[in-house]
């Protein structure tokens, strides 16, 4: 029964339709952001699709940076409230994803599709003396165009 239903599918088919879909992105922007000791330094705003963050640690403390999408209807002070008063982060801001926490002098890659809007870069980890990197100011705003 299962192979009746299989039958019109052959791979020969599926291999076809995707060779004939044009590419889906022509460029990837590169973005540097370095880390330092309590702060992001990056440009302030990036162009819309693929985008790759370069993250160097230039501080003396591990750090580590987590890409959130800011909707419209929302601020950086209601993301860093509810991070700093509950811990967590808001069910409706989307994550993009997050780089590993890194030593210093070393570096991670984080990429993803943007599409236009605004979002945030945080560095997420506790500090040695138990407040996070975020509340000590290393959280940055930045606008996709």
């Amino acid at each position: 029964m299962a192979l009746a239903l299989l039958a019109p599918f052959t791979p020969l088919e599926g291999q076809g339709a995707a060779a004939k879909r044009a590419p889906v992105a022509t460029r990837v922007e590169y973005v540097l952001v370095e880390g330092a000791d309590y702060a992001f330094r990056n440009p302030p705003s990036v162009a819309n699709g693929v985008v790759t963050f370069n993250l160097v640690n230039v501080g003396q403390d591990l750090h580590a940076m987590a890409l959130l999408e800011l909707p419209s209807n929302h601020t950086l002070r209601e993301f860093l409230d509810m991070y700093h008063q509950k811990g967590i982060i808001p069910p409706w801001m989307p994550t993009l994803g997050q780089t590993a926490t890194i030593a210093p002098r070393q570096e991670a890659f984080l990429t993803a599709r943007l599409k236009p809007g605004r979002y945030i870069l945080a560095c997420l980890i506790p500090g040695r003396d138990g407040r996070a990197h975020t509340e000590k100011g290393m959280v940055q705003l930045i606008t996709v165009k």
